[in-house]
């Protein structure tokens, strides 16, 4: 199962030659752009919640959010940006990854359904990075 501590860091240093989706934990920040507008399609999956450790980790991730120091460097948010975080990415059995989305709206982060083709159709990416463990 993938539980995080209690004690995490949204890191934007990050190897430019990496990809993002190869890391175990990481996150991504989405900004709208109201001239997007494509259409995307797909399959639903099951969803996260039914997974026994995914209201735990989405407690302890919107809590660590809504800290000052919850990110390495400053970001300029704005109201409206959505926050995809991805954990345990590299498990063996896909249906142990955890998919969380957030958005930013009053100056905090609230949790929210996700809705991947929401966020391909109508959002750009802007900022991501690894989410860390620290001591």
């Amino acid at each position: 199962m993938c539980k995080l501590s209690n004690k995490i860091k949204f890191c934007t240093c990050i190897d430019e030659d990496k990809d993002i989706e190869e890391l175990n934990h990481y996150w991504v920040l989405h900004r709208y752009n109201k001239n997007k507008g494509e259409t995307v399609m797909g399959s639903p999956i099951l969803p996260d919640h039914l997974n026994p450790m995914f209201e735990i980790n989405a407690e302890l991730l919107v809590n660590t959010l809504n800290t000052p120091e919850a990110f390495d460097k400053n970001l300029q948010l704005e109201k409206g940006d959505r926050l995809e975080v991805v954990l345990c990415n590299n498990a063996k059995d896909r249906n142990e990854s955890l998919y969380y989305n957030f958005k930013y709206t009053k100056g905090i982060w609230k949790t929210m359904e996700s809705d991947c083709f929401d966020l391909m159709s109508n959002f750009d990416e802007v900022r991501g990075g690894e989410v860390k463990e620290t001591k």
